[in-house]
């Protein structure tokens, strides 16, 4: 006859999948408001550096340089994120938390932000960039978040943390692609 001894319970949290937090909630967690305060910072620094540089006499030179800035940081965000992905989707073996969610909204937002001063300089500026690709590789980068996030919140019965490894792999290849299309030899 064996006994069984009583396993410890792991508490794991659990994290209702395909109910979206409350809309306009202001609810900032500590892993929120150091991944927004890094942005923040990066583009303040980014904006500072490239007005201290070439002056705010010359709002081309600055827009280019902010948006040069913010493909580096699209490249390290995406690198962060994808690693936080992997090790809550496969060595935590965890669902989406709340904090990674609003973490893939704010580098989506820095990446739309890019994006936006990209086309400024297409269609304000008139600059090309160095190969055609790069609009298309400019629009991916904008594009892929929203997909994967709308695979995740719509997942009711399957974790969705694998939709995310897919979007910030996605997303760092794509971010690669953009950068060396980019700028004009």
């Amino acid at each position: 006859m064996t006994e069984t001894s009583p396993q410890p319970e792991r508490t794991k949290r659990v994290y209702a999948q395909g109910v979206p937090e409350k809309p306009f909630e202001l609810r900032i967690t500590l892993i929120d408001g150091l991944l927004l305060g890094v942005t923040l910072a990066f583009l303040a620094a980014a904006i500072i550096d490239a007005v201290s540089r070439f002056g705010g006499s010359n709002p081309y030179l600055v827009v280019r340089a902010v948006h040069f800035q913010l493909s580096r940081y699209g490249l390290i965000a995406a690198a962060v994120m994808g690693a936080a992905a992997l090790i809550l989707g496969v060595v935590r073996k965890d669902d989406v938390t709340p904090w990674f969610r609003r973490g893939a909204y704010i580098v989506f937002g820095s990446m739309l932000l890019q994006a936006i001063l990209g086309f400024t300089l297409l269609l304000g500026f008139g600059v090309q960039p160095g190969q055609p690709e790069h609009i298309v590789y400019g629009l991916a980068t904008t594009a892929c978040l929203p997909f994967f996030i709308f695979v995740e919140t719509t997942a009711k019965k399957r974790p969705a943390m694998g939709s995310y490894i897919w979007a910030f792999v996605l997303l760092l290849g794509v971010v690669v692609r953009a950068i060396g299309t980019g700028p004009a030899a």
